[in-house]
């Protein structure tokens, strides 16, 4: 979840609790101001760190998407000096605020460790932000379907969606759950991976693609039937706005990677056309595997349908690579290379 998103929720909710008689046109008013100047809003120390945080998120991805044309060795210059100056700004900003959970997040997924320490450091930050949410927001719990106590809900008037919206240590404790399933997939960690993004799944009013690295994990520890029961209870269109699970990238790759792994080589066949048809750039992005922005903190939206086929090939790429054979296979199927050349040229890569 963007930082865009929630932060200007957060001051209004803010500044509704301070001017209770706004009319609904006021509050429409105030609603624009805020998304077009949230630093005018942010009035108190808490409100100014997120702030702080969204600055330094939007120079990272800016600064980012500007060096994607650069030759290899001045990328890695400039990447990391641009890594280095984030870090250094993040902490201040978490070291000022424990609260500003993101910024504490991205800071740590920023860091040159090696995968085990950066999980490590991840599962350390969430138990943490776990314990303060448990004590000291009224209402979380844990335990709950959507981590809200239903009777705290109905007291303030709203439903776990509107509270989840407006809670930012809720949002950075999601995004830090949602961080550690995708680096434990990325770990050979399947059921720790698909353990965490059931919890993510979890929440309401909180946009995220946990399904995808769910059906990742579960065609990777080949449990079938659990597969086809997660794509079976999904409906036409979740409440973040997914399109139908059976027809997205992560469903469509994962269903290929669980048929070659069962050995049926046929209808791997066959998945795997479905996915080069239906999933633009997918067939190129599994032959030729491209650099993919790293997640600060979290699986970024997308503006293009490839760039959907990218993430789920590069979230894949561990699976993949643990299946003997499986590119060498996958490119020697008739049709495929022509679908990846095709697109290929169509878009410049």
């Amino acid at each position: 979840m963007e930082p865009v998103s929630y932060i200007p929720r957060y001051l209004e909710c803010e500044y509704l609790r301070t001017h209770p008689d706004l009319t609904p046109a006021a509050q429409r008013l105030v609603r624009e101001e805020i998304t077009a100047h949230p630093e005018r809003f942010a009035t108190g120390e808490h409100a100014r760190s997120l702030v702080a945080y969204a600055r330094v998120h939007n120079r990272l991805l800016r600064e980012l998407a500007r060096m994607d044309n650069l030759p290899d060795e001045e990328f890695e210059q400039r990447r990391n000096a641009l890594f280095d100056s984030a870090r250094a700004e993040l902490r201040g900003i978490g070291e000022a605020d424990r609260l500003c959970v993101d910024a504490r997040l991205t800071d740590i997924m920023l860091a040159d460790v090696p995968l085990d320490a950066l999980i490590n450091d991840l599962l350390s930050l969430e138990r943490s932000v776990a314990e303060y949410l448990t004590g000291g927001v009224l209402g979380f719990s844990a335990d709950a379907p959507h981590f809200w106590d239903e009777t705290a809900l109905q007291d303030d008037g709203v439903d776990a969606a509107e509270r989840t919206s407006s809670e930012p240590e809720v949002i950075g404790w999601l995004h830090t759950l949602e961080a550690i399933a995708e680096l434990c997939l990325a770990s050979a960690r399947y059921r720790a991976a698909a353990q965490y993004a059931r919890r993510v799944m979890q929440a309401r009013g909180y946009p995220n693609n946990a399904r995808g690295t769910l059906l990742l994990a579960l065609a990777r520890l080949e449990l079938e039937d659990e597969f086809f029961a997660l794509v079976d209870s999904e409906g036409e269109e979740d409440e973040h706005g997914w399109g139908p699970i059976a027809g997205s990238p992560w469903y469509l790759l994962s269903r290929v990677i669980l048929l070659y792994k069962t050995g049926r080589e046929r209808a791997a066949r066959r998945a795997l056309k479905e996915f080069a048809q239906r999933c633009d750039g997918g067939a190129f992005f599994l032959l030729n595997p491209v650099y993919l922005t790293p997640y600060l903190p979290v699986r970024p939206p997308t503006e293009h349908a490839w760039e959907q086929s990218h993430q789920a090939v590069w979230e894949a790429d561990g699976i993949i690579a643990d299946c003997p054979d499986f590119g060498t296979w996958a490119a020697d199927v008739p049709g495929i290379g022509e679908i990846s050349e095709s697109f290929a040229r169509k878009n410049g890569f």
